[in-house]
């Protein structure tokens, strides 16, 4: 398979969740995160750690006019930080991405048993893993 179809591959994903749901890719990580935190209030460190991005890439993502429309942020009232969590929106658009990917992985695995899209998604990791390695050295 030539490399470049995983980008492709990948473009076409982001251009269906614009498409479908309004996102782009980090509103997306945003919201799956809270999703997967069980909307847990984080402070923005803790946040830009968990996306394994820097505060200041955080911060600029916090400032776009849709994300705002997904997301409080509060000061805290121990401390000079920041706090953030899904408002009720969030949680809906949350809700409505998690559909979508989900129909989006059936279409992709639509044509392999539940045995290949395991056997798949083992080699792609292991792909992953080898490419981190290159990059680290």
């Amino acid at each position: 398979m030539d490399v470049l179809h995983f980008n492709e591959i990948a473009e076409t994903i982001k251009k269906m969740i614009l498409e479908q749901a309004g996102l782009n890719l980090s509103q997306t990580r945003i919201l799956l995160f809270f999703d997967e935190t069980e909307n847990d209030s984080l402070t923005m460190g803790e946040l830009a750690k968990g996306l394994n991005i820097s505060l200041s890439t955080l911060s600029r993502q916090l400032q776009q006019k849709k994300t705002k429309e997904l997301l409080d942020v509060v000061r805290s009232e121990t401390d000079s930080s920041k706090l953030v969590h899904l408002n009720e929106a969030g949680v809906l658009k949350a809700s409505e991405l998690k559909q979508l990917l989900s129909s989006i992985h059936d279409k992709i695995y639509a044509l392999w048993s539940e045995e290949e899209t395991k056997a798949f998604l083992t080699h792609m990791d292991s792909v992953l893993n080898e490419l981190n390695k290159e990059t680290i050295q």
